[in-house]
């Protein structure tokens, strides 16, 4: 409540960092090394995967374009949280509200073309990222995980783009349905009553039930863009709409943000943003065939997966 009643400025609680044995309290020096390790996370594992060469997909279907109104975009920006933060060009939620109608007709221009040209443009690709502390020591640096403040209009037509893929993917029947992890209408609950059930119906019938429980580390940072463009070509994405999901996944850059300090702007090769709207989709995109050829009864909640 004194917080609130001081001032409205929420100020990370991080303590000076250990590096190296050595205690880090400048918050510029902070905001570099966080970025350093996140820029690392966000990085290809060298291996010898390759793509396959088929050209076979999941489905008949395909989604090229599609079209949207100024009363889709106003309705987005109506549902905007207001005390969301802002991303680096300094408009905010409010200045939109504010706007009203008159600001959907201009950006449905840009909307447009940039899915007539298959371009997400750059500046909406740059994220302020804020250290968020996870778990254990705070002075740790590998006990913290990023989240991207984007571009208010970046994230307008982000939403436009979601709103399409997600109907055709579940149109399609293309998610899995075992995962239960962003996807509107399900949630853990409805896995935990039906792994309950079928628990109890294998004790009723005098059978053991064994379970394995699994977490892919820094699962969103390490996102093989190449492979995640594979999937999406073989789940119907085509033409203008994969061509702007390409460049949506390219030249990506970020900072860390920290007490009204800055790093410098750093380059990011793999990963899907997390703080996005289109993130976790094409995330679930990504590991959804991880279930495929298992004969155990798997259920996914994003990147946790339980097997029974």
């Amino acid at each position: 409540m004194l917080k609130t009643l001081v001032s409205d400025t929420k100020i990370p609680c991080i303590p000076p960092l250990v590096v190296n044995d050595t205690f880090v309290t400048d918050f510029h020096e902070k905001a570099h090394l966080f970025n350093d390790f996140f820029a690392k996370q966000c990085s290809i594992i060298i291996n010898n995967s390759s793509i396959p060469n088929s050209d076979l997909s999941f489905t008949n279907e395909h989604l090229s374009e599609f079209e949207f109104s100024e009363q889709d975009i106003y309705e987005i920006i109506d549902k905007l949280d207001p005390n969301k933060a802002h991303g680096h060009d300094m408009i905010s939620v409010r200045m939109l509200k504010i706007c009203g109608l008159s600001v959907c007709k201009p950006l449905k221009m840009i909307f447009k073309n940039c899915l007539n040209e298959g371009y997400f443009p750059n500046e909406w690709k740059k994220a302020n990222v804020v250290p968020i502390h996870k778990k254990n020591d705070k002075q740790n640096l590998e006990n913290y995980r990023p989240v991207s403040l984007l571009l208010i209009c970046g994230k307008i037509f982000e939403r436009i783009i979601y709103n399409h893929t997600f109907k055709f993917l579940t149109k399609n029947n293309l998610i899995s349905h075992n995962q239960s992890g962003f996807k509107p209408g399900d949630s853990c609950i409805y896995q935990l009553l039906s792994i309950s059930h079928e628990i109890k119906n294998a004790f009723d019938n005098n059978l053991e039930v064994r379970g394995i429980f699994l977490d892919i580390s820094k699962a969103f940072n390490r996102v093989w863009h190449d492979g995640l463009l594979y999937k999406l070509k073989k789940n119907g994405i085509k033409g203008k709409m994969f061509k702007l999901l390409s460049s949506f996944l390219s030249n990506r850059q970020q900072r860390v943000l920290l007490n009204g300090q800055f790093s410098a702007w750093t380059s990011i090769s793999a990963g899907v943003p997390q703080g996005s709207i289109l993130g976790p989709l094409l995330f679930l995109v990504y590991i959804n065939d991880l279930c495929d050829g298992l004969i155990s009864s798997p259920r996914l909640f994003a990147d946790d997966i339980s097997l029974f």
